[in-house]
């Protein structure tokens, strides 16, 4: 998420020749402003587009979180009173506004929690491709803690891009304390399902939520693979229909973050013509008891084949 001051450093570090990474940048929706905000939202996305910079995403807030039951819910929380979350965008105001950023080129990306936020964003891009057919901008939805069954067939049936961080999908303190009682165990059961969307053919993409959360990769992959906790804080798999296998990590870590960037014909993947973004890992992650990945260490990154963390001739 970022605003003009964020583009303005990014473009000078750019500029300099000093950024060592692909930053894709998502301009935050101002929900106050409507759609008066999109001819600025163009001009940022004309002036900082260049080199390494990506300003073509929007990121809209579509609720907040369980812990404090801001998350917008299809069913009232267990607490007196009905509450059902906070919603920021009217559903019917959000499907014109999605419309109209796919309409203009624009990726949408939502952050959205609870499962009416999730339903409300998938409405929207549905709308969207009613009136504007496929612009393949691969709208992503982040987060996803919790997603009605029913509406997980949807991410494939609309080409949107299930962004999960998988670091969150054990049963921590803030699911085992803040979120199980007071959703219940039947909902409970479709916390963090990234098996049954990879199952029912959706893209999953995974990413960090840094800073909020660890930036680490390979602690996430952990998680993903066994839904326990990256340095044994479980023992026991959370929902472990819904792990998947370590092909399937290093896919949505790689080729389909690179998807969900619009880059993968560029990098994601090790494939002659592509650029040589690369890691030199000190183990074989297939080759380890799946609690061991992340204690894996990065030896060397290399960024379009030049090393911006550790050094190839130690290798």
């Amino acid at each position: 998420s970022v605003d003009e001051p964020d583009l303005k450093a990014y473009k000078a570090v750019d500029g300099a020749g000093e950024l060592s990474l692909r930053v894709v940048t998502s301009i935050l929706w101002e929900h106050d402003k409507g759609l008066a905000q999109i001819a600025d939202i163009e001009r940022l996305r004309a002036e900082y587009t260049a080199g390494h910079v990506v300003a073509g995403t929007v990121k809209i807030f579509m609720d907040g979180v369980m812990e404090n039951y801001t998350a917008t819910m299809l069913e009232p929380y267990l607490i007196p009173g009905n509450v059902r979350g906070i919603p920021m965008e009217d559903p019917e105001r959000l499907k014109e506004i999605v419309t109209r950023l796919d309409a203009d080129g624009f990726q949408v990306h939502f952050h959205a929690i609870g499962d009416a936020a999730i339903r409300q964003a998938l409405d929207a891009i549905e709308a969207s491709r009613k009136a504007n057919g496929d612009l393949g901008h691969r709208h992503h939805l982040a987060h996803l803690e919790l997603i009605d069954p029913a509406d997980i067939p949807r991410f494939r049936e609309l080409g949107a891009v299930a962004n999960f961080q998988p670091l969150w999908a054990f049963a921590d303190p803030y699911i085992t304390n803040l979120t199980i009682p007071f959703i219940g165990p039947q909902r409970s059961n479709w916390l963090y399902p990234i098996g049954s969307v990879l199952r029912s053919g959706g893209m999953v993409a995974f990413g960090s939520d840094w800073s909020v959360s660890s930036p680490n990769p390979l602690e996430e992959i952990e998680v993903a693979v066994t839904r326990m906790g990256p340095s044994g804080e479980t023992k026991t798999p959370f929902l472990p229909d819904e792990r998947i296998g370590l092909p399937e990590a290093i896919a949505a870590f790689t080729i389909n973050a690179a998807y969900v960037n619009r880059l993968e014909k560029q990098t994601g993947s090790v494939e002659v013509g592509k650029l040589a973004d690369l890691i030199v890992l000190d183990q074989n992650l297939f080759a380890i008891p799946p609690e061991k990945i992340s204690d894996t260490q990065a030896l060397v990154t290399l960024f379009e084949g030049k090393a911006v963390h550790g050094d190839l001739g130690n290798l």
